[in-house]
């Protein structure tokens, strides 16, 4: 029972991490997650301002952000182990969210958009996230 209070106090604290960083990101994944399990991807097309906004956010900010939260984690948990636990479950998060995003982009209602080719690819967003684990 413990376990399980500790896991979901964990992903909470891990969503709050991401929230101030990628929190626009995210909410918009999982709005138009939902309109697409509906059939309601007509709907999206009048996110393209929105796409963009989040794009070049994310492209702008998204290496200062992981320093942020890895020193916002650290800072936090002073028991290494379970502050990496913890960052490593937040970044593993935010790759999560950022492959769903892409796929959302895939769709064909944003298959023109150009703002799709400033995508920073989610291989180079795993190298620097695999910079922030631990080496021993």
């Amino acid at each position: 029972m413990f376990r399980d209070l500790l896991s979901a106090r964990t992903q909470e604290f891990v969503e709050e991490i991401l929230a101030p960083h990628f929190g626009g990101l995210i909410s918009w994944v999982k709005d138009c997650e939902v309109l697409l399990e509906r059939g309601q991807a007509d709907r999206l097309a009048t996110e393209e301002k929105r796409v963009q906004q989040i794009v070049r956010g994310f492209n702008n900010d998204w290496k200062r952000a992981l320093e942020n939260i890895n020193q916002e984690v650290m800072r936090a948990f002073t028991n290494f182990k379970n502050g990496t636990q913890i960052l490593q479950g937040a970044l593993t998060l935010l790759i999560q969210y950022y492959h769903r995003f892409q796929k959302i982009l895939a769709q064909p209602v944003f298959r023109n958009l150009q703002i799709r080719h400033e995508l920073i690819n989610i291989h180079h967003v795993m190298v620097e996230v695999k910079k922030y684990r631990p080496t021993f």
